[in-house]
């Protein structure tokens, strides 16, 4: 089982807020999700208690596509387990749901 450790996006315990997409992107890279999606083992993403708030768009910079491969909450959750404080886990399940909805233009051609 992997280990995903974002204390290191913290700045040594500096930042309490994880937000924007571009910086949930840079996560992804940081820690290499693409290649975890294709590993056949689960990887625990552990959030330190000082971390308050994961926004919808950090989250789906790091883990939309992810969301998006496994297809269902149910089965991105048994990849990706989070340790987290009870109101983050909320955040991340609309995270979650943000990432499945499926986007229609808004202009028809």
């Amino acid at each position: 089982m992997r280990t995903i450790q974002l204390i290191e996006l913290t700045k040594g315990g500096e930042v309490h807020n994880l937000s924007g997409h571009e910086k949930g992107a840079a996560a992804r890279k940081q820690f290499n999700l693409s290649a975890l999606d294709s590993e056949d083992q689960a990887v625990v993403v552990d959030i330190p208690e000082f971390v308050y708030t994961i926004t919808p768009s950090f989250f789906q910079g790091m883990f939309a596509e992810s969301v998006r491969k496994f297809g269902d909450r149910d089965t991105f959750l048994n990849r990706y387990r989070f340790n987290a404080d009870p109101v983050v886990l909320q955040q991340i399940d609309h995270g979650i749901r943000a990432s499945l909805v499926k986007r229609r233009p808004i202009f028809a051609e």
